[in-house]
């Protein structure tokens, strides 16, 4: 998502360049991830909450208490929680920087089930997934009932160096889970990649 301005407007001149100041800071805060690549380690480190779960609702709306600013809000029917705390349904809210951004509405829209790798949430109650399309994984399915998971880059660059630092903390890690480090990219198997995610985070399996 490229940063672009909102078209916010307010009676007091100087009430709106103090909130577009504030909001943008938040919003380049909570997508600092995504102008570099961020390998899975990052994402586990930076995550507040890693969650799975399958998309109940995803509606387009206003912030509650700045009606000028553009949110997604989403709620997920959490089925298994791998980093932090969930209720077995979260809802966050995510800042939509201006109408293009929609798409990133659609995309929770018709997600079905995903593997979303979340932010702490700001002050106003607005988060998204770290690294942006980086920390956000669909659940795939094959004819065999495989299950994969790819987030919104192909996964491409996700295990650089992760075998290297999960080795200079002690973090041990399955057979499985080093097979899909060695990969460069490409759908990889959802129980590897919630083993490694569960292993770098330090969380019982």
């Amino acid at each position: 998502m490229t940063n672009r301005p909102f078209p916010v407007r307010f009676a007091d001149p100087a009430c709106s360049l103090v909130l577009v100041l504030f909001f943008a800071a938040s919003v380049f805060a909570q997508s600092g991830a995504y102008t570099a690549p961020a390998d899975l380690d990052q994402l586990v480190q930076s995550a507040k909450t890693v969650v799975r779960g399958r998309v109940m609702s995803a509606r387009v709306e206003p912030h509650p208490q700045f009606s000028n600013l553009q949110t997604v809000v989403v709620t997920l029917a959490v089925t298994k929680v791998l980093k932090g705390e969930a209720a077995s349904t979260l809802t966050f809210r995510q800042f939509l920087w201006d109408a293009r951004d929609v798409p990133v509405f659609a995309e929770y829209k018709r997600a079905g089930e995903l593997l979303l790798f979340l932010n702490p949430v700001s002050p106003y109650g607005l988060t998204s997934p770290v690294g942006l399309e980086q920390g956000r994984f669909r659940i795939l399915q094959d004819a065999k009932g495989n299950r994969y998971a790819l987030n919104g880059r192909g996964n491409l660059g996700l295990f650089d160096q992760v075998t290297n630092k999960a080795s200079s903390r002690g973090v041990a890690l399955s057979k499985q889970v080093r097979e899909m480090l060695s990969k460069s990219g490409g759908r990889v198997p959802l129980d590897a990649l919630e083993d490694a995610i569960q292993a770098l985070a330090g969380a019982p399996k």
